[in-house]
Parts: structure tokens; C-alpha cells; sequence
């Protein structure tokens, strides 16, 4: 295993692609946005890092946030936020790993093990199966087994087991002979600073929770004892969910004590109070409890399940058991929460449920976003923020709070938020939802409360807040300046969309270009936020509708725009980057850019005296609504057609997008994420219309 295997640029962009397409949702939600950021400038961004991690001594991994998520039992789940290029290594080293071990993994996949299964192809950018699919195959071995006859199963679990994983017994399963090399001691550096919050407490143990990589890498670790079980007994694992199965308990006894012993030469830590004997007296019985649903990634959702109040309803009612109504199967309840329509029956379930299974608060809150404001829900989660211990729930009402809170309710609360926000001590959910809360507030015009953004030394924190700090923190020396000053890059990256959007560049902040980090700093040339040097192309927009709408290319779009064009390509280097990667921000982007673009057509038939000319500019002096202008009725639509009806229909389906707006206007419903087909359909009749103007106004790029 050779370090320029890994830190090849091939295997960096693959690395990227594989977690922009993971399905770890709740850990992307933190990052998401960053994402598309720093997909903007991904080739220049990928071969800065590349460069770095070649030094050697230039590249520093940094120490991560560790989160906790209540369980069942009480206790938490640890969630470890690594930083975007910390996450690019550990599956660019994932990734080798991965291919070393695919002929020994091959041999188990879907025969004794049938978590985290790699994708056929191995260059694909999806890196593991679909967990429906593996865990259905899980289901199917498992009744054959029982309708053989091994009606005699071990249930077997691990303690800590990400917590619990050797770096050295993990290298060395993937690489016997690389004991002392140079490459593996950078690893276990790496490694080391990733397993602990603290820079200044590192272990040799323990991988991060969260990422796409580590699912693999804890596969990787277990191989060892799948190899040997699967030889001596009927033997299936999913992730740390073991089972053994045999035609007698003492055969079954024999075999759990075998696996004892394998885990803990592995200094793996056998959990006894999850360890059973028993015999299945149904398939059920065999099979057990289905694994917890996790939230939903809408984003990239190709079907929208849609459960009805009645069924919904219904369906909860059977997740539930005992006389105080306790969630028992979570698989069904979880999905009745991500899937149902707004029931006043199933809110009552919801805010009675909500203090007594803290380990549904994601799903418990994706519900209540169905609500734009309810006093109950109000007066239900105040209640709950004082009595819960736990962080990560307390931050997840501070979310909800902040959005359905009116002016004069919020002032209640203003002090405790601050009280948190300033406590350096305070776990990482709970600020951040404190200090949404009081972003907030300013919002609402009850004071100077954002500035408490400042107080986090957390640059992923303050990266999450940008998107909601009120306008006067864009100011020279307020809160965004200090973002700017940064060395770390995600507030900067965050910050490239709303510069765009106010038009300033970071000069407005007296900050030198040689200042930010290089991350920053290729997103914002990529933007045109600092001006591109010699040699690039003379009409970067025209490049870019060409490539993604197989239009002619056309020299004409600079003098179309005029002096809009700078605004209008910034728009534009948006949108493109995440065509595939996030659908609904590409469209609001594009959506901008077609609202640009009409402006300047506007001008343009006005000026030679053409007919389509509509009125732009209102009485008060405000920009008329780009839906009004695209309006069928107006003499734009009627004169050019094909244009109009393509940026009104990209227009309407915009504006019933969850990030512009939450709830359809007719009948409340929460409105959706745009889909593939959608996106396919609209793009094809963008490109008419971009043909089109180029048919039109051919003669321009003579000028």
C-alpha cells in the first residue's frame, strides 16, 4: 500500500463522488451545503489538497466535533463531523482498502455477511449497495436457515464497537506486510487524530462515526472472525448484529463461545446484556427487529411516499404496546413520521411521545415540520427543552422553536439561548440551536443578538449559521468580516452564495485575496467573486450552456447582459456544479440566472424597439416579480413562446421547492425536492429556449 496510491488525484475525485452519493443522511446534513460549495471549484479544490497531502508536513488533519444521539437505552451514540477534506482522505484510504480486500470480502457477501456491501463495479461512484437490498437478502438467509432446522440462535452484540477498533489490527488486516513502513505510520497519525475531539488526547483506537468510509473500514476489521466463523458454523452478521445458528443449544453454546473469544483477541468488547440463547419458535422469532429507519434525504428521493391521516394513524397505533403507549417497533413508527400527512390524531401521539423516546427526535421533528405554527407545539417543546438532559434533543427544539416562534413568544427565551451560546462548555447541537434561535430573534427585530455568532470557535458552527444571519452582519468589521479572517474555510465557502447575492466580494471587508484560505479562494474565483487573470475564456457562460445543453456555442452572451453578465455568470457557476449532485439547488440558481437573463432581453427589445416588451420596474420602484413577466398574458410570452413558457414552467416548479418555500400555497402541503425526471424535462426545454435566443440574436456576437 503506497501513499501516492492514495492520495492520487483519480482516486481524491472518486473519494468525492462517493460521498456526495452516500446514503448517510443524517450525518450529510451537516454538510451538505458545504458540498456545494466546495464542488464549485472540485478540480482546482481536489488538486490544491492533492498537492498538500503530497508535502506531507503541509497537510494537518484537524481534530473533529463529536455529537451525541440518544439511545433506547439512555445512553448516546457518538456522531463524529470531520471536516470536507478529512472526509475526502479517510475514503480516499477507504477506498484502497477496499480493493485489496474485495476477494476475501467476495467470498462472505451475501452468504454470511450482508452489511455495507460494495457496488459490482469498482470504480463505481456509489460505493456501498442500497441497505434495503442487503438487509432483504439478510432476511432470506435467515429463513432458510430456521426452515432447515437451526431453530437454535445466539444473538450476538458489540460494545462501543466503532469506539473499540485497533488501528493497528485494522491496518493489518488490510496490509500484513506493511508493519513499519512510512506509509502506514501517516495512516495511524490520521487515524489517531480522527478517533478523539481533542487534538490534545489521541488514541490507536477507534474509527469516526458518521462518514460512509468507517461503515466500510468496520467491515474490514470484523473480516478476520467472519473468515473463521463461516467456516466452522452457520454464522450471519449485519454490521455488529450477529447471529448463530444451530439444530441444538449446546451446538449454539459452543459456537458463541468461539466467537467470545475471536472478539476479544480483537479488543472487541462482547455486550452481555444483549447476549441471548434461545430457541425461535417462528420465523419471526428468527428474525427479529428491523434496523431503525433513518431520516430521509429528499434531496435525492426519486418516490414520495405519501401515507394518508387515516393509515398513517392507524399504522402508528401498531407500533405501539402497553397501556402507556410506547413505541416498541421503531422501523414502523420511524416511517409512519417521515411518510404521513398532517393528522391532528397522529400530533397528539407525537407531542405525548416526544419527552418519553428521546431517540426519536429526528423523526418526532421532520413530522412537526408539517406545521408552520402551533401553540401547542410551542408549549410542548418549551416544556421539554428545560426538562431533557439531552444536548442533541435540546438543540433539535431550539430548531423548531426558531421557526415557529412569534416576535413577543421568543423574548422569553432570549436569555437562556445567550447563557448558551456563550458557554464554550456547551456541546456543538445545542449552540447551534441556540444560535439559530437568536439569529432569529434579530430577524424579528428584538436586537443585536446574531453577535453572539462570533463567541464559536467551531468553524463548522459558524459555516451552518451564514445562510441565516441577518443582513447588517454584512457589514465591514461585524461578524462576517471575522468569518473571512478565518483560517479554517467553511465559513468562507458558505459565504460565496450570499456574497453573490448582496453583490460583495470580501475587498468590502478590507480583506486581502492572499488572506483567505486557498479553498475559499478558488470558490470565489470559480464564482467570479475575484476577478479571473489572463487566459481564461472570454465568455465563460457561454462555455457552460454549451457543454450542459448542447446548444451552439455563441460569443453573444456578454453583450446580451452587459454590465449584468459578472452577476449573471456568478449565478450561473452555481448552478452547474450541482446539476447531478443537488437538483433543487441547481434549479434556484438557474432559476436566478434565467431572471437575469430575461432583464437584460428586456432592455434589448426596448432599446431596438421589438415586440415583447413588458414593464420591469413597478410603481414603488421595486423589480416586478419574474413570474408576473413570464405571465401567458403578457406580450413577452405571446411573442416569444418557446423562451417564456420554459422559464415560467423552471420558474413555478422553483418556487415549490422546500428551501424557497416549505408549504404549497393550495391546501398546505409540504412541497418537494426536485426529481431526476423533472430536472430532465425542464433542462430540455431550457435548452429551447436558450437555442432559441441564440437563433434570435445571432448578429450580437459580432459586436
Amino acid at each position: 500500500m503506497r501513499l501516492e496510491q492514495i492520495v492520487s488525484l483519480a482516486n481524491l475525485k472518486l473519494s468525492w463522488r462517493r460521498i456526495t452519493t452516500g446514503a448517510n443522511y443524517q450525518y450529510r446534513r451537516y454538510f451538505r451545503d458545504l458540498y456545494y460549495a466546495y464542488e464549485i471549484a472540485i478540480d482546482k479544490n481536489l488538486r490544491d489538497f492533492q498537492e498538500r497531502l503530497k508535502g506531507g508536513a503541509s497537510y494537518h488533519p484537524k481534530a473533529p466535533t463529536r455529537i451525541y444521539i440518544p439511545k433506547p437505552s439512555g445512553l448516546q451514540r457518538p456522531l463524529t463531523l470531520l471536516s470536507i477534506e478529512d472526509q475526502i482522505l479517510l475514503q480516499a484510504i477507504t477506498n484502497i482498502f477496499a480493493l485489496k480486500l474485495a476477494h476475501r470480502r467476495k467470498r462472505l457477501q451475501l452468504k454470511t455477511v450482508f452489511s455495507n456491501i460494495l457496488q459490482d463495479k469498482a470504480s463505481s461512484i456509489f460505493f456501498l449497495k442500497d441497505w434495503h437490498e442487503t438487509y432483504g437478502e439478510f432476511e432470506i438467509k435467515i429463513r432458510s436457515l430456521y426452515t432447515d432446522g437451526l431453530r437454535w440462535i445466539a444473538h450476538f452484540d458489540l460494545a462501543a464497537f466503532y469506539d473499540t477498533i485497533s488501528h493497528d489490527l485494522l491496518l493489518h488486516t488490510v496490509s500484513p506486510k506493511s508493519s513499519g513502513s512510512e506509509t502506514k505510520d501517516i495512516i495511524l497519525n490520521w487515524l489517531k487524530v480522527w478517533s478523539a475531539e481533542k487534538s490534545t488526547l489521541t488514541y490507536g483506537h477507534g474509527i469516526p462515526q458518521g462518514p460512509i468510509a468507517s461503515d466500510f473500514l468496520a467491515e474490514c476489521f470484523l473480516l478476520p472472525i467472519d473468515e473463521v466463523l463461516s467456516k466452522e458454523f452457520s454464522y450471519v452478521r449485519y454490521v455488529d448484529d450477529i447471529r448463530i445458528f444451530a439444530s441444538s443449544k449446546m451446538e449454539v453454546q459452543k459456537a458463541a463461545i468461539r466467537l467470545e473469544v475471536l472478539c476479544r483477541e480483537r479488543g472487541l468488547i462482547p455486550q452481555g446484556k444483549k447476549f441471548t440463547i434461545a430457541e425461535a419458535r417462528s420465523v419471526d422469532d428468527a428474525l427479529g427487529m428491523l434496523p431503525s429507519i433513518a431520516p430521509p434525504d429528499n434531496e435525492k428521493s426519486e418516490q414520495d411516499v405519501i401515507l394518508p391521516a387515516r393509515r398513517a394513524v392507524k399504522r402508528f397505533q401498531e407500533s405501539l404496546e402497553g397501556n402507556a403507549k410506547r413505541i416498541a417497533d421503531k422501523s414502523r413508527a420511524r416511517y409512519v413520521l417521515y411518510h404521513a400527512e398532517p393528522s391532528a390524531e397522529l400530533l397528539d401521539y407525537v407531542l405525548r411521545l416526544l419527552p418519553i423516546h428521546p431517540e426519536h427526535i429526528d423523526a418526532f421533528v421532520y413530522y412537526l415540520g408539517h406545521y408552520k405554527k402551533s401553540n401547542r407545539i410551542i408549549r410542548v417543546c418549551k416544556d421539554y427543552l428545560r426538562e431533557t438532559p439531552y444536548d442533541y434533543v435540546q438543540g433539535e427544539i431550539w430548531h423548531t422553536l426558531a421557526r415557529m416562534m412569534s416576535r413577543n413568544e421568543m423574548r422569553s427565551l432570549i436569555k437562556e439561548a445567550v447563557n448558551i451560546a456563550k458557554n464554550s462548555k456547551n456541546n456543538f447541537s445545542v449552540k447551534w440551536g441556540a444560535c439559530h434561535f437568536l439569529c432569529k430573534t434579530e430577524h424579528a427585530g428584538l436586537g443585536n443578538y446574531s453577535k453572539f455568532v462570533n463567541y464559536q470557535k467551531s468553524a463548522l458552527l459558524q459555516a451552518l449559521l451564514v445562510p441565516i444571519l441577518p443582513g447588517e452582519r454584512y457589514k465591514k468589521g461585524n461578524v462576517v468580516t471575522q468569518m473571512l479572517k478565518r483560517s479554517s474555510y467553511e465559513p468562507g465557502l458558505m459565504l460565496s452564495e450570499q456574497l453573490v447575492r448582496r453583490k460583495l466580494t470580501h475587498l468590502d471587508f478590507d480583506i486581502k485575496t492572499k488572506d483567505l484560505p486557498n479553498q475559499v479562494q478558488n470558490v470565489f474565483r470559480a464564482v467570479g467573486i475575484i476577478q479571473r487573470g489572463r487566459g481564461v475564456s472570454i465568455d465563460p457562460i457561454g462555455e457552460i450552456l454549451t457543454t450542459r445543453y448542447l446548444i451552439k456555442k455563441w460569443t453573444g452572451w456578454k453583450v446580451l447582459l452587459g454590465s449584468e453578465y459578472v452577476h449573471a455568470f456568478q449565478l450561473l457557476s452555481q448552478a452547474d456544479p450541482v446539476f447531478d449532485s443537488g437538483r433543487s439547488r441547481w434549479l434556484s440558481y438557474q432559476n436566478s440566472f434565467n431572471h437575469s437573463l430575461l432583464l437584460a432581453l428586456q432592455q434589448y427589445l426596448k432599446v431596438n424597439n421589438l415586440n415583447g416588451v413588458v414593464k420591469t420596474v413597478g410603481r414603488d420602484g421595486k423589480l416586478i416579480k419574474f413570474g408576473t413577466l413570464v405571465d401567458v398574458n403578457q406580450p413577452f410570452s405571446k411573442n416569444w413562446t418557446i423562451i417564456a413558457k420554459a422559464f415560467r414552467e423552471a420558474n413555478c416548479r422553483r418556487n415549490t421547492l422546500p428551501g424557497n418555500h416549505p408549504y404549497e400555497a393550495k391546501g398546505g402541503a409540504r412541497t418537494q425536492h426536485l426529481k431526476k425526471g423533472e430536472q430532465g424535462e425542464l433542462a430540455k426545454k431550457l435548452a429551447g429556449a436558450y437555442a432559441e435566443i441564440i437563433s434570435n440574436f445571432d448578429g450580437l456576437h459580432s459586436r
